[in-house]
């Protein structure tokens, strides 16, 4: 083949060269109208996907369906997906076993061109050191042009930073960073009321403070009622109690669990040398917090039957009866808030108003708000594409469409990233409903979780990528029923009061923060002193002024002053590494 090509090269030479002698001398006084032709001939032609070859892409995602070969055969959105990239899309689904066999089909050579897991930190480290997965990032990078927005994206700090975290180098990703954010901020702490029962006994008004709180929950309990019911989980979670009563004091009650800062406060700024977490869970203001917990549960402020009541069944079917004045579970999400009162209030009440109910507020003391921190994200997913692909530069065509504008646009029936009214459910059942969604929704359900790991719409036009993924568009409310937006814009009117003053969002950089493994022994003993002495200096067997001497002794044993320095460490590496 290189023989035929070189003597083709030499007989083309040979052509041209006889047709120069042939040719006559141009006559240099005239412009030469063939000048801008050839200049024109010289230009690059822009390759588009219309250009280059149809490939299958095999694309895998956890849970749809697809048993409905006809229906999957006349999908609007997979058509023009396929007809945008110049690919044919095979779905690969499935439920039992699915992360196993991705990785199955890795090591077999078999994997799907593009597949997620879900968010396992040592399997990119492990796939990447095997080889078994694309550098990405080398792919868009040489290609800027073919790849705007991933080139846009996987070149921003933060991007850079998870690179970081998984291999060592900032400036290879392998993988496509599925992460999760909600569009509107959750947060605990927020209580809704059962308005005659506020009526009744705090005269209509939804209390502001710590204090007029503790006033209207006594003055309920003593009303025959159950002042306050705040999500438990038997007394293994504390947080609804937390964020209501002990952080507007400043201070916290939480075992030093879950998120890195729980149980703990800020002090200095952001960003800065001066930031410093202090573990607070056994502070003189968390005793007096605990005080407040015992004198309510004596007064009936709060349900004696925390710690035994079923938080779903129990206290709901309490609540719709009338028996609970207030109740915490998350009411910071106005999501929360619509399904509380169809499946609690409405399904005891049938003849029920929204006016029944009343959402009430962050509570507040000596002026301050109680705050919550978050990073609002976490990794959802990852993305690969296996190095057993042989056009993985076909495939990231794939993905560059779907992060566009144009991609999103399609999959979340938008335009420039507004709701499109014009395209309503007829339609989107034809997208949806062959893969067991069809309810309405006007979201494609394949790829949703590829740029966002809840399923939002993700603006990487106008945004940086972490400012897109971490803020994304959630459009859900534009295809609810009247029932349902009336519910979700209440409660978006009540949490706009206050939200930017009781949630701090901290920087990107929390999400990289990796402690010491000696820290998780460490959390697992003081989660259980905690839960052991609060629960009962709630209840009265133990006698606060005595017992929280032997509850501090306690996680000073357990390591409560080296968890304090590894989390500040830890904190400050992430920092340094941004």
């Amino acid at each position: 083949m290189k023989k035929f090509l070189a003597l083709l090269l030499v007989a083309v030479l040979a052509f041209t060269a006889l047709a120069c002698k042939a040719t006559p001398a141009a006559d240099t006084t005239q412009p030469d109208a063939s000048a801008t032709d050839a200049t024109a001939a010289t230009e690059p032609v822009v390759e588009t996907n219309a250009d280059r070859e149809n490939v299958n892409v095999r694309f895998a995602q956890f849970g749809n369906s697809i048993d409905d070969v006809d229906g999957m055969a006349a999908d609007p959105i997979k058509q023009a997906i396929e007809s945008a990239v110049n690919v044919t899309l095979e779905y690969d689904t499935g439920t039992d076993g699915f992360d196993d066999r991705m990785q199955t089909e890795l090591y077999t050579g078999g994997a799907p061109d593009l597949f997620p897991t879900w968010g396992e930190t040592d399997k990119i480290s492990k796939w990447v050191s095997e080889d078994l997965v694309y550098n990405l990032s080398d792919i868009v990078n040489a290609s800027p042009d073919r790849y705007p927005t991933l080139y846009k994206i996987m070149n921003t700090a933060e991007y850079k930073m998870y690179n970081k975290l998984y291999t060592g180098d900032e400036n290879k990703a392998y993988a496509i960073y599925s992460i999760a954010a909600f569009a509107d901020p959750i947060f605990a702490g927020i209580s809704v009321y059962n308005q005659s029962i506020l009526d009744a006994v705090n005269g209509g008004a939804v209390p502001q403070t710590v204090d007029e709180f503790l006033a209207y929950a006594s003055a309920a309990g003593q009303g025959g009622y159950v002042g306050w019911w705040p999500r438990n989980d038997k007394l293994t979670n504390w947080n609804e109690i937390d964020k209501t009563l002990a952080a507007p004091q400043g201070t916290s009650i939480l075992a030093p669990t879950n998120d890195v800062w729980n149980g703990f406060v800020l002090s200095g700024d952001l960003g800065t040398d001066s930031e410093k977490w202090t573990l607070a869970t056994t502070s003189e203001a968390s005793k007096a917090v605990v005080k407040q917990l015992a004198e309510l549960y004596a007064t009936g402020g709060i349900d004696n039957g925390i710690g035994v009541k079923s938080d779903f069944d129990d206290a709901y079917a309490d609540f719709g009866l009338g028996k609970i004045g207030a109740m915490n579970f998350g009411f910071g999400y106005p999501g929360q808030f619509r399904d509380f009162y169809k499946e609690c209030w409405i399904a005891a009440n049938p003849d029920a108003q929204m006016s029944d109910l009343t959402l009430g507020v962050a509570l507040t003391q000596d002026g301050n708000y109680g705050k919550t921190y978050t990073t609002g994200t976490w990794v959802g997913a990852h993305y690969f594409i296996p190095t057993s692909c042989t056009y993985p530069e076909r495939v990231l065509d794939l993905v560059e469409y779907l992060a566009s504008a144009a991609g999103q646009d399609l999959m979340h029936n938008t335009v420039n990233y507004v709701y499109n009214d014009a395209q309503g459910v007829d339609f989107w059942n034809a997208a949806t409903a062959p893969y067991g969604y069809g309810d309405g929704r006007c979201k494609y359900v394949w790829f949703s979780y590829l740029f966002s790991g809840t399923e939002y719409e993700v603006d990487f036009t106008n945004n940086d990528w972490w400012t897109a993924v971490s803020k994304p568009i959630d459009n859900s409310n534009s295809w609810a029923t009247d029932e349902d937006k009336a519910l979700v814009d209440y409660a978006k009117s009540v949490l706009a009061g206050y939200t930017d003053k009781a949630v701090m969002q901290l920087p990107a950089y929390y999400g990289l923060i990796v402690l010491p493994s000696e820290a998780a022994d460490i959390r697992t003993k003081l989660q259980d002193i905690t839960n052991q002495y609060l629960t009962q200096m709630l209840g009265g067997q133990l006698d606060i002024e005595t017992a929280w001497p032997e509850y501090v002794a306690a996680y000073e044993a357990a390591g409560a002053a080296d968890l304090e320095t590894m989390v500040n460490d830890a904190i400050a590496t992430a920092r340094a590494a941004q």
